[in-house]
């Protein structure tokens, strides 16, 4: 692992469960010495990427949000779909939340979100918060449509999760489930998340063809469940709207 690599894994341990650190936590957690933690702790202070927040501890700083702004105005992703997601809002009659989410390590992070206004409901993806790749709709389509190499990567991180999600007791019924979900181009999913909501999403992909993310929405599955036909079209709203922002993306 390169320095560079090394300083960055200090980053990697600040979370939303462990947001401040020690020198010293940090140079345990890592297996380094304290003097060429403390050396990390000084270039990140220096960057403005950590700031010392009480005696002996330090948390993320304002560069962290200076990035996200930017992030905000120029990513790819988002100014591609950020019309598409408001329009497949607003043309439904029904409580929604219209989500954008990009794969990350092996997660799914959610990077914008769009409320026409506020619903009764509250749904576990945030903005910034990663998700399993596992588990729902927005993250479960991404997953399906993920090159051999990661799928299969994936897989062999933890093959007992895989099965205690549903998703296949060996490689060869993951894959068959993998194949059954990206078939149709979009998925609705119920409860695996949020108790009573529905996600639907479809993938959004690249210019080089392979899966950045997906886009969709949650609902209410009380909304959905008894009325198939607004289910029916509103899975079709969310398949368009991923090709959509993948003809966007790809046009560039």
């Amino acid at each position: 692992m390169s320095t560079a690599d090394r300083v960055l894994s200090v980053l990697g341990l600040f979370t939303i469960e462990a947001p401040e650190w020690t020198v010293e936590e940090a140079a345990r957690a890592l297996g380094l010495s304290n003097s060429t933690a403390y050396e990390y702790f000084r270039s990140l202070v220096e960057a403005g990427l950590l700031v010392a927040s009480k005696a002996g501890r330090y948390s993320v700083g304002p560069a962290i949000i200076e990035l996200d702004r930017v992030t905000r105005r120029f990513d790819p992703l988002t100014n591609a779909a950020s019309g598409t997601l408001r329009d497949l809002v607003a043309d439904l009659e029904v409580e929604a939340i219209g989500l954008l989410c990009r794969i990350y390590r092996l997660k799914v992070m959610c990077v914008d979100q769009y409320v026409r206004r506020p619903p009764t409901f509250a749904i576990s993806y945030e903005r910034g918060r990663p998700m399993p790749l596992g588990r729902g709709a927005a993250s479960k389509i991404i997953l399906a449509n993920l090159a051999p190499r990661p799928l299969r990567r994936f897989y062999d991180g933890d093959p007992a999760a895989v099965a205690a999600a549903g998703l296949g007791d060996s490689w060869d019924a993951f894959k068959r489930t993998v194949r059954q979900i990206r078939k149709p181009g979009v998925l609705a999913t119920v409860g695996e998340l949020d108790a009573g909501l529905m996600g639907i999403s479809a993938p959004v992909f690249g210019a080089g063809g392979d899966v950045l993310g997906s886009i969709g929405l949650v609902v209410s599955a009380a909304d959905f469940l008894d009325h198939p036909a607004r289910l029916e079209a509103t899975m079709a709203a969310v398949r368009l709207a991923g090709e959509d922002v993948t003809g966007r993306l790809q046009a560039e």
